[in-house]
């Protein structure tokens, strides 16, 4: 991948890990960090940057690029080019003081030669070990998370385990009040599921959940996947495993696909990666949780190839299909937040059409009516131009000559034979 494409690739990532609305500055400072490895300056360590990403957003749709952010990631032609640019970023924004994250006081002490070098220990230590006090705002900051949980269509019993897990802690809080035992249980998650389902979207709440119960400091999450600890060269692997998971700690580590880490063959270094991940967790047990997600036979097979991953990983959410109403709720979500309206018989074609997707293998789920919707628009603005013009009332409304007559992707699928066990899945 060339470098300009893995820093907007990086940068995008960093903006959706904290749930930030907008690609900016400084997740591209962060992008070119990732991005040059052992070829960034001293002066601009992960440590350094890192705390300037703090504190963390509450978007859960992904990020929209900012034209600095854009400006910035086009300049990165080369390698100088990026040192460049992420000096002038550094520069622009250290006149603010950074975030409270996990890094701040490492990267504090990293950038100050006045503090000495153990001090700069001392304070990653303590993020290691310190258990995270409660803010005042606790409960108000819990309820208002459940309820965006709530407003996600369908998914009930994902939001009963959900609201499990915060029951659990919650109890357990109120017990040490009255100096009874607690019955903790594992914080680390797997998510079970086709794609499309909502897993990347509950855990980023989930990471926000953890953080204001106190399970862990900051309660950020951060997306990693095959690619991201996986290398090609022996040594290598370790490495980017313990990179990738010391960005997570003091939140949630989410791996998608995490099966693709054991699926190769003796010579593969997914074994490799593993393991270092298994240390990681205990060594990081206080303030770091893992939630790793796939298709359900596959994570099965998965965690039980590993007994590290066996004894660690206890607690299995299950994200079914939609049914084609829940489906047609995302799509008339999606137009409600676009501020499109829907015009007569635009929402009955929509469940027609995904009537006859959701009949076949490797349907998308929400993804296909993102894809859907993404369509229509394309239609609907295609109309709005055909004479070159854009009347006031074309700006906002979606008609049913928009929606697509037929599934463009259905040629590329295979039907499923015989009968679904759950009709409303």
């Amino acid at each position: 991948m060339a470098l300009l494409e893995r820093i907007s690739d990086e940068a995008i990532a960093a903006a959706k890990a904290h749930s930030h609305a907008d690609v900016e500055p400084r997740h591209v400072l962060w992008a070119i960090d990732r991005a040059l490895g052992d070829k960034a300056p001293a002066e601009l360590t992960l440590d350094v940057v890192r705390p300037y990403l703090a504190p963390d957003g509450t978007a859960v749709r992904p990020p929209v690029v900012s034209g600095a952010a854009q400006a910035a990631i086009d300049a990165c032609t080369s390698v100088e080019s990026a040192i460049e640019q992420a000096r002038a970023i550094l520069a622009t924004i250290a006149g603010a003081a950074p975030g409270s994250g996990p890094g701040a006081a490492t990267a504090r002490a990293t950038a100050d030669p006045a503090v000495a070098p153990s001090t700069a220990v001392a304070a990653t230590a303590a993020v290691d070990v310190q258990t995270p006090t409660p803010q005042p705002d606790q409960a108000e900051a819990i309820a208002a998370l459940l309820a965006e949980l709530d407003a996600l269509v369908g998914l009930a019993s994902v939001k009963t385990e959900i609201r499990k897990l915060v029951a659990v802690q919650r109890l357990n809080a109120e017990r040490r009040n009255h100096q009874l035992p607690e019955v903790t249980g594992s914080a680390h998650l797997v998510f079970t599921g086709d794609p499309g389902t909502g897993k990347t979207t509950v855990a980023r709440i989930v990471a926000r959940l953890y953080g204001a119960l106190g399970l862990v400091q900051r309660g950020h999450m951060v997306e990693a996947s095959r690619a991201d600890l996986v290398a090609g060269y022996v040594g290598q692997t370790a490495l980017k495993v313990q990179e990738v998971v010391r960005s997570a700690i003091g939140g949630v580590l989410f791996i998608d696909e995490a099966y693709a880490l054991s699926a190769g063959d003796s010579q593969d270094f997914g074994g490799e990666a593993v393991a270092t991940l298994v240390k990681m967790m205990e060594d990081h047990r206080s303030n770091l949780a893992v939630i790793v997600a796939g298709y359900r036979d596959e994570m099965w097979t998965f965690i039980r190839s590993n007994p590290g991953l066996r004894s660690r990983f206890t607690r299995y959410i299950d994200f079914p299909n939609y049914s084609t109403a829940e489906l047609a709720q995302i799509f008339e979500t999606m137009a409600a937040t676009a501020k499109v309206q829907l015009a007569d018989g635009a929402t009955e074609r929509v469940q027609t059409l995904l009537d006859q997707a959701i009949a076949v293998e490797d349907f998308g789920n929400a993804r296909y009516v993102r894809s859907l919707f993404e369509q229509a628009y394309a239609n609907m603005a295609a109309r709005a131009l055909t004479d070159d013009a854009i009347d006031a009332a074309e700006l906002d409304l979606m008609t049913v000559d928009d929606i697509p007559t037929s599934d463009p992707a259905a040629g590329d699928r295979r039907h499923r034979i015989g009968f679904r066990a759950d009709p409303g899945r």
